[in-house]
């Protein structure tokens, strides 16, 4: 089962189109988000979702949220609780509707990572559908972990726990017990290659650098 969240605005291709290229079947909920004062042409939008993605699935379960809009704090906290509320695998289209809904939808979801299992942003330029990286803006590390994070970015490789102590002089097992903490953040990534582990910043932890600290990384 997956559950869509979607902000609708007046083309329902930024919804339709999405949803279409992930793939929809029975049992899958989508729900599409829109102001609290829906126009007529919102509700046309509506209708157009609805006539496409019920010729795939006749029984599809299709809901529209009604979300306040002139508090960005209290929209951001009920994009928030939809995601949580959502069952199965999430997926959030980042793509249409008004930007009082888009922005908290958007700020609720990079701060949801463990809600979140797919992001897809429907593009202005060219109107392609692309999966966004999953980001943990909201990582909590000490500062040692912070340390070892800049370390492994300035060393610019990907390298095995034990070479990571060696180019760092520090002990395998801190390294370890450091690096454990940073995967279960979503900032490194793990793989075994033979009898050791390599270790490989990922996007997540490009993001929590860049955006600690002030000066240029």
């Amino acid at each position: 089962m997956r559950t869509y969240l979607a902000p609708l605005g007046f083309d329902s291709r930024r919804v339709v189109r999405p949803v279409l290229s992930e793939g929809i079947e029975t049992g899958d909920r989508v729900v599409l988000l829109q102001p609290a004062s829906s126009s007529d042409r919102g509700e046309d939008a509506f209708q157009e979702v609805q006539n496409v993605l019920t010729q795939v699935v006749p029984d599809l379960d299709l809901e529209t949220e009604h979300l306040p809009y002139t508090d960005f704090v209290e929209t951001t906290l009920y994009c928030a609780d939809l995601i949580q509320a959502s069952e199965g695998d999430t997926i959030v289209i980042l793509g249409g509707g008004a930007r009082e809904l888009l922005l908290p939808l958007t700020v609720a979801t990079f701060t949801s990572g463990a809600n979140i299992d797919t992001v897809l942003q429907v593009g202005d330029i060219d109107s392609s559908v692309r999966r966004l990286p999953r980001l943990n803006l909201r990582g909590e590390v000490s500062d040692a972990e912070a340390t070892l994070l800049a370390d492994l970015h300035d060393l610019d490789a990907v390298l095995s726990i034990s070479e990571i102590a060696d180019e760092l002089d520090k002990s395998k097992s801190t390294i370890a017990r450091h690096i454990n903490s940073l995967e279960s953040e979503g900032f490194v990534h793990t793989r075994k290659d033979g009898r050791s582990k390599t270790v490989d910043i990922t996007d997540s932890g490009r993001v929590f650098l860049k955006t600690r600290n002030s000066s240029p990384i």
